[in-house]
């Protein structure tokens, strides 16, 4: 004897995601991406640069200690050495000879060549004047651009 049931289709259902759906989340990622990539490259390069402007400051130090310990020499002889936290930038001293009192000393950092802030020049002089060049298209003779954008 039956109950009179009929027998339950089962439709079939496959698990997973439908090739639209999948296309959707590829280009949202791809949207963020073109976003958020650029963004944070040039706040790793403003992060990389601080370096420069920490070490100049430091390097002028030492160079004012140096000319007040040895005040016939002035900068002849600094010993211009690289921090041991170098690692973003190059550092070099030019010393220009003139009369004791007056002779001038620059200190200049230059972005190494194997890091993302290549060509970045930073420099200071003995009286504290402070330049900086080819930070993404600005240049400074009065303060050291720190900021892709341009900004000091």
């Amino acid at each position: 004897m039956g109950y009179g049931l009929s027998p339950v289709s089962h439709r079939l259902t496959t698990g997973g995601f439908s090739l639209i759906e999948l296309m959707v989340a590829v280009a949202v990622i791809g949207i963020l991406s073109a976003v958020a990539l650029p963004s944070y490259s040039n706040y790793v390069k403003n992060g990389n640069a601080q370096e420069a402007p920490s070490n100049l400051m430091t390097m002028k130090t030492q160079a004012e200690q140096y000319f007040s310990d040895n005040p016939s020499l002035g900068f002849k002889d600094f010993p211009c050495t690289a921090p041991s936290n170098a690692k973003f930038f190059d550092y070099a001293c030019t010393y220009t000879p003139v009369a004791v009192p007056q002779n001038t000393i620059t200190i200049t950092a230059t972005g190494k060549s194997t890091s993302n802030i290549s060509g970045w020049t930073y420099s200071i002089d003995q009286t504290g004047n402070r330049a900086s060049s080819a930070i993404g298209t600005s240049s400074s003779t009065t303060c050291w651009i720190t900021k892709y954008n341009g900004s000091c």
